[in-house]
């Protein structure tokens, strides 16, 4: 098929069970549904990777052969984004008591949402069809700042700021998380092979606002960063810089 004959399917699977009836499957009965095989592609993203998640490895999990899975998702990339809707449907957090701190709390649920799939970090997020929970997710967001005085281009744009804000941050925060699974060390353990190596190395004096601002940093988080810490700081700042459009409170 071509990619606007997968684009349309991607559509129609999204929002399958929605809109129009469906025309029945003529032929032998179903052996899995859409829904079994997104679901056990997610459990197979979130223990192993979205590398991992194959159209011959999802067929050996759900015990069929890999050409029938072709004949429900018609790709692996159509197969990815009803992943990423699907993972989407948690429940947003509620208002808060300001918009700021509503959008805090939206920032903190996306965040815990790629910390427990991270293999969303992977899947590309440009051209995602707006699924049905990823949909409803937008409009939960978007009722947050209903009650400001701002254009509609600008309720957008502060919803993509912050999500690019947290993509980032939660980049970090699993690069961490795997260095340490990784390597079997921890960053204690790592910096104090790597400290005596750089002593060595860097010239006295060479780099003194490095070497001033670093040892601090290093001192405070015993690690190459601290992407918790750096998520409160910059989640705050960025609200600070949204004042003009949010308010201060």
């Amino acid at each position: 098929m071509s990619t606007a004959d997968d684009a349309r399917t991607l559509v129609r699977l999204l929002w399958r069970g929605r809109g129009e009836p469906q025309t029945p499957r003529r032929g032998p009965r179903q052996r899995v549904t859409v829904d079994e095989i997104v679901g056990k592609a997610v459990t197979l993203a979130d223990e192993r990777g979205l590398t991992a998640v194959s159209m011959r490895a999802l067929a050996a999990e759900l015990g069929v052969g890999p050409m029938t899975l072709y004949t429900y998702v018609p790709t692996r990339d159509v197969l990815v984004a009803l992943m990423v809707d699907h993972v989407a449907g948690d429940p947003v957090p509620g208002p808060g008591s300001t918009v700021r701190e509503s959008l805090a709390q939206v920032a903190r649920h996306l965040r815990a949402e790629y910390l427990a799939h991270p293999w969303l970090i992977d899947a590309n997020p440009w051209r995602q069809v707006l699924g049905p929970r990823r949909l409803a997710r937008y409009e939960r967001q978007l009722e947050l700042l209903e009650p400001l005085d701002i254009s509609d281009l600008d309720r957008d744009h502060i919803l993509g700021l912050l999500s690019a804000f947290v993509t980032g941050n939660a980049r970090e925060a699993l690069a961490a998380d795997a260095a340490v699974t990784n390597s079997g060390m921890t960053d204690v353990e790592w910096w104090e092979v790597v400290a005596p190596e750089l002593d060595a190395v860097i010239p006295k004096g060479g780099f003194p606002l490095a070497d001033r601002v670093g040892t601090v940093a290093g001192e405070h988080h015993q690690a190459p960063g601290a992407p918790d810490e750096v998520f409160d700081f910059g989640l705050a700042r960025l609200l600070d810089g949204l004042a003009p459009f949010i308010g201060d409170g």
